[in-house]
């Protein structure tokens, strides 16, 4: 297959003849445009494509970071904060949760209701779990220890 190359110093190589690496470094380091409808890179980097990858080629079809992560289906979980991960719908499963703690004297409001927390002096001064119940923090009877 023939290549049409345009190098930075202006000079066309003629179509049919064979650009080797010999010839282009004679003329300096050139900037190649590529002028056939089909070419398979092996290695190197690909930059400055005027238009997206198709996804039947193998990309997004995107034109921006969130285009892109649409179009692969990640959505805005793929992007949320770790401290502010709002989970609403499906389950969670197959991980232990680590209630945040406090003390009574510095529990948050208990709006919304539904919330739980860990209180480590809530139960006569005993550690507790806590759901509130929209106006206060009731404590979650926790029962004997587990054994084996």
């Amino acid at each position: 297959m023939a290549i049409t190359a345009t190098v930075t110093r202006g000079f066309t190589f003629a179509t049919g003849v064979d650009v080797t690496a010999a010839s282009l470094n004679q003329l300096g380091t050139p900037t190649v445009a590529i002028s056939e409808g089909n070419v398979n890179i092996t290695g190197g980097t690909i930059s400055g494509l005027s238009s997206p990858i198709a996804i039947a080629d193998g990309g997004t079809a995107a034109t921006s970071v969130g285009a892109a992560r649409t179009a692969l289906g990640v959505g805005t979980l793929g992007t949320q904060a770790s401290n502010a991960i709002a989970v609403t719908g499906g389950t969670i499963s197959g991980t232990i949760m680590t209630l945040k703690s406090y003390a009574v004297s510095g529990v948050p409001s208990a709006s919304p209701a539904g919330q739980m927390i860990y209180v480590t002096d809530g139960n006569s001064g005993a550690a507790t779990v806590a759901v509130s119940d929209g106006s206060n923090w009731k404590v979650v009877a926790l029962g004997a220890t587990i054994s084996t």
